[in-house]
């Protein structure tokens, strides 16, 4: 029934007016929500789409071994902040770094050196071929959370890191990892000091560390 033709009949028919009147209600509501619907998915695209929004990145850094030096030194790399950071119990990195006998750079998930609660976020490693240049993707799986990995110079890693706690990045995401890839550049034995490159992809759920945006 035409909503318009209830005013004439309300006063004759209140109760079949008040049905018509629910109905066209109803009827209009049922239009906002397609519009509606229409409207988000002409503005963001397949939702199962996902995009990457933010470029990725290349840093130089430098950190102190833990043992031998100075507990107020700098020995972990937090990916997200893309820096070298203190190693204390409130576990804000992801690796940490050492030197062996041999003169080697040793890097630890975050869970083998924090043990109380914060440190158990899954933070995977894995050795990969090739120079830090031509590593352009992060493998899909054979990553190690429970172990440490010996880099010499010039030797990279991959990371996979779970950032979905409460308030972190990839809290609301769909992949709660991010990727990065660190190359050991140098070791000064005399100052305990490990140089390194820092490539990340800032996008969650995202592997490639080709320049710019990813889209993978």
């Amino acid at each position: 029934m035409n909503c318009h033709k209830l005013r004439g009949i309300i006063v004759k028919q209140p109760l079949r007016s008040l049905i018509c009147l629910i109905i066209c209600m109803k009827a209009r509501l049922a239009v906002l929500a397609t519009l509606c619907v229409v409207v988000v998915l002409n503005a963001c695209g397949d939702p199962t789409n996902l995009r990457a929004s933010s470029i990725n990145t290349v840093d130089t850094l430098h950190v102190f071994a833990l043992s031998g030096t100075p507990p107020t030194y700098p020995s972990g790399v937090s990916i997200v902040g893309r820096s070298a950071v203190r190693v204390d119990g409130f576990a804000g990195f992801d690796v940490a770094f050492d030197i062996d006998a041999s003169g080697k750079a040793v890097v630890y998930p975050v869970k083998l050196v924090v043990t109380n609660p914060g440190g158990s976020r899954p933070v995977g490693l894995q050795k990969v071929a090739g120079s830090f240049e031509t590593v352009l993707a992060a493998p899909s799986t054979g990553y190690e959370n429970d172990s440490s990995l010996v880099l010499a110079p010039g030797e990279t890693v991959v990371i996979q890191s779970a950032h979905n706690g409460t308030n972190d990045i990839c809290q609301y995401a769909l992949s709660p990892y991010l990727f990065a890839k660190i190359a050991v550049d140098s070791v000064n034995l005399p100052s305990r000091t490990i140089y390194l490159q820092l490539g990340l992809d800032p996008n969650c759920g995202f592997r490639s560390f080709a320049s710019g945006i990813p889209t993978s």
